[in-house]
């Protein structure tokens, strides 16, 4: 066995799966609408200024995160560009909107750590653990000021900051302490009149659309040959862990934070004193939560059994119903289709020679007559300058899919004077 699905890495990247999320959005805005605004920096660094000296609320707040940072490294809130630290904009970050109005426990803010094993891809098979870890802040929650945007064990509930506070409380019992299981938390939010059915069907619901925005990425990701190698995947047989941490807003509301591809399964606790001497302890919700996380991904894979701590994601054929999301999936076939020509096979970028096929192959001149060849190979150009094929002469998916937006958009216009012209 070998946890590891060549691909998931790049898409658990902060910038890749914003930006997967939010195209889906510009599809399905209501139904893909489970992320914060996000702004990849520094592609769309004008674009967040902009927003942020045209915008009407006042009260707004942002976070910054490195695009492929940890345990809460490089983390800063802010309330205007000017709050970004000096040398951030030279490397690849996420600016999101921050959600200021948490749901809380006792007056904290939490998140949650969910536990999601994939255990196919090509055919799709994804299962929820049942059980997570929720995570709180040390610190009580007070709205955002510019006063108190400093205070992270106040407003962020990462485990690698908060532990280092003296006020980080290690418990026995599963539904006290700084961490504590999932179900000990939907517990108490039951006896406070919450609806915890509907809550924890929204949350498998934001699972559920955000592995089929990763999935086609990640196949793709794949024919990187070196990925392919460095996996091994010829003499082992794949799965992969996933942590989903998601947010409550006191609407209830779940919004994804991020995903992490390899989310950690220490058991320990770690403590420093004045003098900084480490020391470690037990954490026993930490040993039962992971345990139960383990030992249920394994009876899956090795028994091939669900058993009750888990439970099914994805793994048939979808419904029609969910059939209209697979738009990833259908424009990821079309790009290896021609990525075979014209293609950098360590890196899986559609180059010229490939574009080129695929205009000829679909005839996208006759689908859309306005359009030119010239016309064509300058919307190549400036979709490859946008930044996110990583070379100036080549399309990553992401910017192939952005480019097949943009062929729909220009039929969908041509087609519209087409009608106008006729009718009048």
């Amino acid at each position: 066995l070998n946890n590891r699905i060549p691909g998931i890495k790049a898409a658990c990247k902060k910038g890749q799966l914003s930006q997967l999320v939010n195209l889906m959005h510009e599809l399905f805005p209501q139904q893909f609408n489970f992320i914060p605004k996000t702004w990849n920096i520094p592609n769309n660094y004008a674009a967040f200024c902009h927003h942020v000296f045209t915008q009407k609320k006042k009260d707004e707040f942002y976070i910054l995160k490195p695009d492929e940072g940890s345990q809460g490294e490089g983390i800063y809130l802010l309330k205007t560009p000017t709050d970004i630290p000096q040398g951030t904009l030279l490397r690849n970050s996420v600016i999101q909107q921050y959600i200021s109005n948490p749901l809380l426990i006792d007056g904290f803010k939490f998140d949650f750590r969910l536990y999601v094993l994939v255990s196919k891809l090509d055919q799709l098979e994804v299962y929820l653990c049942k059980e997570g870890l929720a995570r709180f802040c040390t610190q009580h929650y007070e709205q955002p000021t510019l006063k108190n945007l400093n205070k992270c064990y106040m407003h962020l509930t990462n485990y690698s900051l908060n532990k280092n506070n003296s006020e980080f409380i290690v418990s026995e019992e599963d539904s006290t302490g700084s961490k504590r299981t999932i179900t000990s938390v939907m517990e108490t939010l039951k006896h406070q009149g919450y609806d915890t059915c509907k809550i924890w069907k929204n949350i498998k619901d934001v699972v559920f659309k955000t592995l089929l925005c990763i999935a086609p990425l990640t196949r793709v990701e794949q024919l990187n040959e070196t990925t392919v190698r460095a996996a091994n995947t010829r003499t082992s047989r794949q799965f992969h862990l996933i942590g989903f941490d998601v947010l409550l807003d006191n609407q209830l509301k779940p919004y994804l934070l991020e995903i992490n591809g390899f989310p950690s399964m220490k058991t320990e606790h770690e403590t420093y004193d004045d003098k900084y001497n480490k020391s470690i302890i037990p954490s026993p919700v930490d040993e039962r939560v992971k345990s139960f996380v383990l030992r249920g991904a394994f009876s899956i894979l090795f028994c091939k059994n669900v058993p009750d701590s888990y439970e099914t994601i994805i793994k048939q054929e979808l419904s029609d119903e969910q059939e209209k999301y697979l738009v990833f999936d259908d424009c990821r076939r079309l790009f290896t289709l021609f990525l075979r020509k014209g293609v950098n096979k360590k890196t899986s970028l559609l180059g010229s020679t490939g574009f080129r096929s695929f205009v000829r192959s679909c005839r996208i001149t006759t689908i859309i007559p306005s359009l030119t060849n010239a016309e064509l190979d300058l919307l190549f150009i400036n979709i490859c300058q946008q930044g996110d094929s990583g070379t100036m002469r080549s399309l990553s998916f992401l910017a192939f899919y952005k480019l097949t937006l943009s062929l729909a958009e220009k039929r969908k216009k041509y087609r519209l004077r087409l009608c106008v012209d006729t009718t009048a």
